[in-house]
């Protein structure tokens, strides 16, 4: 017998970000397509890197996203006011392990969550780096506590 998973909740994460639905969002089967789910969690970690490194994409060094998560807890269907919650769980020399959690807006348990897993390399020589250190300490910022 499968382990039961623990739902993901609001209090777990640090940084909130407000998604709108679109009608084009929804599939044949009425609810957001899991494509959609991805992007939300692709924008919101970008946007987090963005606001501790303005230049990018345009930097010489980059991240680079290596390995994607997500797990399905309930549907969201169009029309829905959506939340993405952001934290980083794990900050090693080159690379960082984000998780999002995905929420209709002021619920508790979250729809959806996952996690990125991005490396930082040089765009002229495609080669890992260590995080930029203004970045390191944006990343700093929302390190999920150990409990």
């Amino acid at each position: 017998m499968p382990k039961p998973q623990l739902i993901e909740t609001r209090q777990r994460y640090s940084v909130f970000s407000v998604v709108t639905t679109r009608w084009k969002d929804n599939d044949v089967y009425g609810h957001v397509n899991n494509a959609v789910y991805n992007a939300w969690m692709d924008t919101a970690v970008t946007e987090f890197f963005r606001q501790h490194e303005p230049g990018l994409p345009g930097t010489p060094l980059i991240p680079v996203g290596v390995e994607t998560h997500l797990t399905f807890h309930r549907s969201i269907s169009h029309p829905d006011e959506v939340e993405t919650g952001f934290r980083v769980v794990q900050i090693g020399k080159s690379s960082v392990r984000c998780d999002v959690g995905i929420f209709s807006r002021g619920e508790i348990d979250a729809a959806a969550w996952g996690h990125m897993i991005h490396v930082w390399v040089d765009r002229s020589t495609n080669k890992a780096v260590s995080i930029p250190e203004t970045m390191r300490r944006g990343l700093e910022t929302a390190l999920m506590q150990k409990t």
